[in-house]
């Protein structure tokens, strides 16, 4: 099957866009995005990336390549030179969108002008093990009656389980509280309704 030009020219120009996209997508939590959604994305993170690409080389480096780069999208012309420039900052554009959503800046924004109480886009259960204070807990797992204490070493969620991975566990009858055996790892994998976890007392 053969690639107009044309095509092949919309295939390129989507190249920093989609690297910066993958970074986002692979860094941050949130449910699997459709095909739709990627594209859209990807677009969105192109633009940007060749929006600060043009005003870097342009005003830094005296490129003239990014003048002419907006007037000629629509012609068959492949500005390679574009392209390659705006792939590596799209590198740096994945990277600090990652932050921002890290560390919630927008709805932090959002809550310090009292627009919103939205605390961010992942299920609560991410939201509660990614918080800065969250390290060491106690999981309850009731119908074994067993607690395991440790330190959150990785965790994730599906529609029907939630799974955590905790370090240097410590294992105990939940009922009693007796203490029952170590262990170097664990992995739970439970109903969403049969996980309960705990932070232990801090004095401040």
């Amino acid at each position: 099957m053969e690639i107009s030009e044309l095509t092949l020219k919309l295939i390129l120009l989507l190249i920093p866009g989609s690297i910066a996209c993958i970074i986002y997508e692979r860094l941050t939590i949130h449910k699997q995005w459709t095909s739709f959604k990627f594209i859209t994305n990807s677009i969105l993170f192109g633009a940007i990336s060749y929006l600060i690409a043009g005003v870097i080389f342009s005003n830094f480096t005296c490129d003239k390549s990014f003048e002419s780069f907006w007037d000629n999208l629509p012609t068959k012309d492949i500005p390679y030179n574009v392209i390659l420039k705006s792939s590596i900052i799209s590198i740096v554009v994945g990277f600090v969108s990652t932050g921002i959503d890290q560390y919630k800046l927008i709805n932090k924004f959002g809550k310090y002008v009292k627009l919103t109480n939205k605390y961010g886009d992942e299920n609560l259960f991410s939201y509660f093990l990614n918080a800065e204070d969250v390290d060491e807990v106690y999981v309850r797992d009731i119908e074994n009656n067993l607690t395991y204490h440790g330190f959150v070493n990785s965790f994730s969620e599906t529609d029907e389980i939630k799974e955590i991975v905790l370090l240097d566990v410590v294992v105990y009858e939940y009922e009693t509280s007796t203490e029952l055996y170590f262990l170097d790892k664990i992995y739970l994998s439970k109903a969403k309704e049969n996980l309960i976890i705990e932070l232990p007392y801090k004095e401040k």
